[in-house]
C-alpha cells in the first residue's frame, strides 16, 4: 500500500494543469480583421479560444465582405469612406465618431441621405446636427455600446421593415437609456444611420 501511495505521489507533481477559456465574438469582428485569431495563448500560458455569434462565417459571405473595404482613406485628399454591411458596422462606425467627436465624419458617411437632406433643409441644419451629438454623446454612446453588445444576451431585437432596421432593446431590457432604439436604411448594397431614438 505504501508503495502504491509513493507511486502515486510521485507522479502527481508530473501533472500540470491549463486554463482555457471560452469566449464569444461577434462575427462583424471577423468583417474587420480578417487574419483574426480564433485561438490565443496569453502570457500566463491561459488558452483562450473564440466562437462566433451574431452571424454566420459561411465561404459565401466570407467571400463577399472580403470583397468590401468597410473603411478606405483616399492617399491624396486623406477623405475617409465608411461602408457598412451589416447594423453592427454602422453601429461600431457610430460610437467611434462618437468617441472622437468625428462630427463631420458621422454626418457624411454614417448618416443617411434621406436624414441628411432633413438637416440640410433647415437654415442651421448641421450646427443642430453637431450639437444634438455633442450634448447627448456619452447617452448614444451608451445606447450603441449596449445595443452591441446585447444581441449575444437577447436583449436587443433586429426587425426589417421594408428597406429600414430596427435595433431596439427588448421587453425588460430598457435599462436607464434616454435612447432605445436605431433605425438604419439600406441604400443600395450598403446601410446607413436614419434615426436615433
Amino acid at each position: 500500500m505504501i508503495r502504491v501511495l509513493l507511486i502515486f505521489c510521485l507522479a502527481i507533481p508530473a501533472c500540470k494543469t491549463q486554463r482555457v477559456e471560452y469566449h464569444k465574438r461577434p462575427a462583424w469582428h471577423y468583417t474587420m480583421d480578417r487574419n483574426i485569431a480564433d485561438e490565443i495563448v496569453q502570457d500566463d500560458g491561459t488558452v483562450v479560444k473564440y466562437s462566433t455569434v451574431g452571424g454566420t462565417r459561411s465561404a459565401a459571405v466570407s467571400q463577399y465582405l472580403d470583397g468590401i473595404e468597410l473603411r478606405s482613406e483616399d492617399e491624396i485628399t486623406g477623405e475617409v469612406t465608411l461602408r457598412a454591411v451589416l447594423a453592427e458596422h454602422i453601429l461600431e462606425q457610430t460610437l467611434i465618431c462618437l468617441r472622437d467627436r468625428d462630427w463631420d465624419l458621422l454626418y457624411d458617411q454614417v448618416l443617411s441621405s434621406a436624414t441628411r437632406e432633413n438637416y440640410e433643409s433647415k437654415e442651421h441644419g448641421r450646427e443642430e446636427f453637431h450639437a444634438f451629438f455633442n450634448t447627448y454623446r456619452k447617452e448614444l454612446g451608451k445606447t450603441v455600446q449596449r445595443l452591441l453588445r446585447g444581441k449575444s444576451f437577447g436583449d436587443v431585437t433586429h426587425k426589417t421593415v421594408g428597406n429600414y432596421t430596427i435595433i431596439t432593446f427588448a421587453p425588460g431590457s430598457l435599462g436607464n437609456f434616454k435612447f432605445h432604439t436605431v433605425k438604419l436604411v439600406r441604400e443600395g448594397e450598403f446601410l446607413k444611420l436614419a434615426v436615433i431614438e
